[in-house]
């Protein structure tokens, strides 16, 4: 188990490392070539994709890991195309509706029909990938999804740039538009039918009785998050200026860097923990809880002293007014890490509707913090307000899975509190040392000489 474990977690990793390497240097490419509007046009419409594959899928292949809890291993095949069916007969429906309701608002506005339908395909070529991905971290094949991946990125890049240049400057915005959506719409194509193929099942009144249910609140989960993390810029946009709101704006993506390393541990993580609890190793997987509570809370505090420095690399010297705030945007992703636990828990446990609750209080507590704290801190105020959102998120699932089955729930938050302590301390010291940058790094470096001897000692990432 231990190199399976290890295989799966380091596949992780690269994966994530590739997909943002490539984001990262892909950006300026695109951005110099289409230009400051048509690149804006290829941006917004990037976000309506992914709203539309978010909502028009139902989240359906989100219930693919409590499949495996829930059904006979032999039928989990059945379950995934039936699923992926019930996806795209939602599909169906949204896009007829959203056809009828562009045709209408054309009558006052002007809306291209023709990318409308290039971005409902892009949508559902999206979630088709997506769904595939959760088949594959579901059962283990993570060297799989690293291919899938990969591959997609890569191919959605190098068709962008080749339309880009055959195509006038005025719209070439469609060629970076209709580069992703056409591998996207080839690969979703293949993927359903191979899926279709492998499963023989496309309706199944057992199978979607049991997923509706629980993924229709996963969409006001995800909704919630996107409120969650777009609120701030938008209200300091609105309260401040649009500077400020471009200085927070980088130092969140620059933080958010240490929530990407949390994705990709905690799609490590997820399916063992699922399967360690299917077959009531309580213990094993505490122990294993222990180690990846450990690995992440070390990574945190040295993500944070060493961001001072790594930061002002990155950004122009005009955007180093946000350097302070990465420390308590790491504060934020932590409390992220932290109420994972009790939402994996409530998850398999099918109380989706507590995820999406919880959630939707974070994003209105956000909205609510963060126009009193603007106005007391300004862009300090804004993370500050993120950061207890989250936290209270955290206190809101740890109670809630506490109440699920009484004496049930394997955490207590004593197990969660030392790493809390040791991340809010080194934010401390991060303050006390802004301008002693070899003792943080020095730090760093015996920080993660410690982690790397727990490693090899244990032979085991987590």
């Amino acid at each position: 188990m231990n190199k399976s474990k290890n295989k799966i977690t380091i596949f992780n990793i690269a994966s994530t490392i590739i997909l943002q390497g490539l984001a990262f240097f892909s950006g300026p490419i695109f951005s110099g070539l289409l230009g400051t509007n048509n690149y804006g046009i290829a941006s917004v419409y990037l976000t309506w994709v992914q709203l539309a594959s978010t909502v028009f899928s139902l989240q359906a292949a989100g219930t693919v890991a409590l499949a495996r809890v829930n059904f006979p291993m032999e039928d989990q095949e059945k379950y995934q195309s039936s699923v992926l069916s019930l996806s795209t007969f939602s599909f169906a429906i949204f896009s007829v509706l959203t056809f009828l309701g562009v045709v209408i608002a054309r009558l006052w506005v002007d809306i291209s029909i023709s990318m409308i339908a290039v971005g409902l395909a892009h949508a559902w070529g999206m979630y088709c990938v997506n769904a595939m991905n959760a088949k594959f971290t579901y059962e283990f094949k993570a060297d799989r999804n690293f291919i899938l991946s990969v591959v997609t990125a890569t191919l959605t890049i190098v068709a962008s740039l080749i339309l880009i240049h055959t195509m006038p400057a005025e719209t070439n915005y469609w060629g970076r538009i209709v580069g992703q959506a056409s591998i996207y719409t080839i690969i979703g194509i293949v993927l359903f039918i191979y899926m279709l193929r492998a499963g023989r099942t496309t309706y199944n009144k057992e199978y979607w009785k049991f997923t509706l249910p629980l993924a229709i609140p996963t969409i006001f989960h995800l909704l919630a998050n996107i409120v969650l993390n777009q609120s701030d810029k938008v209200m300091l946009q609105g309260m401040v200026s649009n500077s400020v709101a471009g200085i927070y704006a980088l130092a969140c993506t620059f933080g958010a860097v240490l929530q990407t390393v949390w994705n990709a541990l905690n799609n490590s993580w997820v399916p063992f923990y699922y399967e360690y609890t299917r077959k009531d190793q309580i213990d094993t997987m505490k122990k294993h809880a222990r180690n990846y509570t450990e690995l992440f809370t070390i990574i945190a505090m040295g993500f944070i002293l060493l961001a001072r420095e790594v930061f002002h690399i990155y950004a122009e010297e005009s955007f180093w007014d946000g350097t302070d705030l990465i420390p308590i945007f790491s504060i934020g992703y932590y409390f992220i890490f932290l109420y994972s636990f009790p939402v994996n828990y409530e998850f398999y446990n099918k109380k989706t509707k507590k995820i999406a609750i919880g959630t939707s209080g974070a994003a209105v507590c956000n909205i609510i913090l963060n126009y009193f704290f603007i106005k007391l801190w300004g862009i300090q105020g804004a993370v500050i307000a993120t950061a207890v959102a989250h936290g209270l998120q955290f206190g809101f699932h740890y109670i809630s899975a506490k109440r699920i089955n009484p004496g049930e729930f394997p955490f207590k938050l004593s197990d969660f509190m030392p790493g809390l302590i040791a991340v809010c301390g080194t934010c401390a010291i991060y303050w006390f040392t802004r301008d002693l940058w070899l003792i943080r790094w020095g730090l760093g470096v015996v920080l993660g000489a410690y982690l790397l001897i727990k490693i090899i000692k244990r032979r085991e990432i987590f």
